[in-house]
């Protein structure tokens, strides 16, 4: 369930965040896309103090688990996550994947392209068994879709952290919040 009324959140930190391609197409095809997501987690996270908890990429839509360290600036955050991962992901898909050329033009004021849908779903995270239940949800939607049989083998996501003992990542630990 997504909120209309981001302003009454402003002292919240932690959210479960759902944001989808446009039209549900499969915009997010390869590694090139996915480390183009990766990396703008990365810069977004250090220019607005805030960590991811957990994740998963799949080809149409992303979850993820954000905690903000400081001041909670969701909607600035997502502007320019999507922004700028849309810039890189369309260069790639229309050097690298033409036949999806027609599906991004999208012209509407001043947009010429398109990459996410407009709005993005958020949940507050008010307590550890509900962090763990969507952290849970978001690492089975690859098993649901088909692609692996366990969380853990799928590389779009940050299962292993949780999953396994590697926790040599730059996630925050969902148990050190709640």
């Amino acid at each position: 369930m997504g909120l209309r009324d981001r302003s009454s959140l402003t002292e919240e930190r932690c959210f479960f965040i759902t944001t989808t391609c446009f039209g549900r197409r499969h915009f997010l095809l390869d590694d090139i896309c996915f480390q183009a997501i990766l990396d703008n987690f990365k810069f977004y996270n250090e220019r607005y103090k805030a960590r991811l908890m957990a994740y998963v990429l799949m080809v149409n839509h992303i979850h993820f688990v954000i905690y903000f360290e400081e001041e909670n600036r969701l909607s600035d955050y997502m502007r320019d996550f999507k922004k700028f991962t849309s810039r890189t992901i369309r260069d790639h898909l229309l050097k690298n994947h033409t036949e999806l050329a027609t599906s991004i033009v999208h012209e509407q004021r001043h947009q010429f392209f398109k990459i996410w849908d407009d709005r993005f779903d958020d949940v507050f995270l008010v307590s550890r068994d509900v962090c763990e239940t969507k952290i849970n949800y978001i690492y089975e939607n690859p098993v649901r879709a088909g692609l692996v049989q366990s969380p853990e083998e799928y590389s779009y996501s940050s299962a292993t952290f949780y999953l396994t003992e590697n926790k040599k990542s730059s996630l925050l630990d969902y148990r050190d919040i709640f």
